[in-house]
């Protein structure tokens, strides 16, 4: 690329390219331009609409779509960039799997780091951290719309949507894409995951319970059962939000050492 072009020809070369996101160092070096002009020029892009910039010195070229771009188009990039481990989890790595029920107004990112929101005007990125990142080994690369990003496995995505109900839509929209997501998990890697020290045993309580006694997905269940009744069970409530109700006349599930809190009633 020539170093007379514009900062603004660049982003419409890239665009041509099928590229959506840039670097101001990498700007700053093809074009030969100090980083303190280019961020002049990005500063009137950003004002006129035509770019955003969405972490320091990385950044999105929004004038090619009228809605917020698909994080496909940027989100490995843009990890690469802020050196952190991820994978697109919870309802958005359902719906990739042809599992969800709703229009998800948030794009769910699991990460080995806290990172802030991404606003997108219109679709919010929100970051999960978990621990020992490295010991996960149910992430799978996936072709999205704009290119390859990092997703949860169906069975990894099963267990962080009961770990996180809050993220989920709770426990009856989380016992409806379950009903789907049912359909492509696999009993060998089901088995894998639940025997894994950094699963919770209590994620796989309350996700053996909805597969068992709400969707009758027995063989699914069993496979963790039989994992669980090796590791430690403590009796605990079905639903987080429900746990400080008087648990008076509430049913126990002694299979899955469950307070039976609340009702779960998939679409």
């Amino acid at each position: 690329m020539k170093k007379n072009k514009t900062v603004a020809q660049y982003l419409e070369e890239l665009v041509r390219f099928g590229k959506y996101h840039f670097l101001v160092e990498e700007i700053s070096h093809i074009l030969g331009m100090k980083k303190s002009s280019v961020s002049v020029s990005l500063s009137r892009l950003s004002k006129k609409g035509k770019i955003l910039m969405i972490r320091k010195g990385f950044g999105i070229i929004t004038s090619v779509t009228s809605g917020p771009l698909d994080p496909s188009y940027f989100l490995n990039a843009m990890m690469n960039h802020l050196h952190s481990q991820y994978y697109v989890g919870l309802l958005n790595a359902a719906s990739y799997r042809g599992a969800s029920h709703q229009a998800v107004m948030t794009y769910t990112v699991v990460a080995d780091k806290v990172l802030r929101p991404v606003n997108l005007k219109g679709l919010m990125i929100t970051f999960i951290t978990k621990k020992h990142f490295e010991e996960i080994n149910q992430i799978e690369k996936v072709a999205g719309i704009g290119g390859y990003f990092n997703i949860s496995s169906p069975e990894l995505t099963a267990i962080d949507l009961v770990r996180f109900p809050k993220k989920s839509g709770h426990l009856s929209n989380i016992a409806t894409v379950l009903s789907e997501l049912s359909e492509v998990m696999n009993l060998n890697k089901l088995k894998q995951i639940s025997e894994q020290s950094l699963t919770p045993v209590s994620s796989l309580q309350r996700l053996g319970y909805i597969l068992d006694e709400i969707l009758e997905e027995k063989k699914l269940a069993n496979c963790i059962h039989e994992v669980v009744i090796k590791r430690k069970m403590q009796l605990i409530p079905l639903s987080v939000a429900n746990k400080n109700k008087s648990h008076e006349k509430i049913k126990i599930d002694k299979k899955w050492n469950l307070i039976i809190n609340t009702k779960v009633e998939p679409d």
